[in-house]
């Protein structure tokens, strides 16, 4: 296991109220199911101050772009290595 920061952007770090988080994970794959369980859980939070909140969709890794230490990653099986940055992001941009 590696310990990694990763950072959300777009409407991934909206939606889940997550800006930077650190995990503990071996390979690119793992960090999802970990984010999604962190986002479910500032969402329940959230919910408690205002009910009207919907909860986002999972966060998937063929739905993202996704870097590591600054290059774009295209393989979900990456290995880690602790101290390294993520970053995920939503396709869609604004404009």
């Amino acid at each position: 296991m590696a310990e990694v920061t990763v950072k959300l952007f777009g409407v991934y770090r909206t939606d889940t109220h997550i800006a930077s988080t650190v995990i503990d994970a071996k390979k690119v794959i793992d960090i999802f199911p970990v984010i999604n369980e962190k986002a479910s859980a500032v969402f329940e939070e959230k919910k408690k101050e205002n009910p009207s909140l919907v909860k986002p969709e999972p966060i998937r890794y063929k739905d993202a772009v996704v870097y590591v230490g600054g290059e774009k990653c295209s393989k979900k099986g990456r290995v880690l290595k602790s101290g390294e940055e993520v970053w995920i992001m939503s396709p869609a941009s604004g404009g």
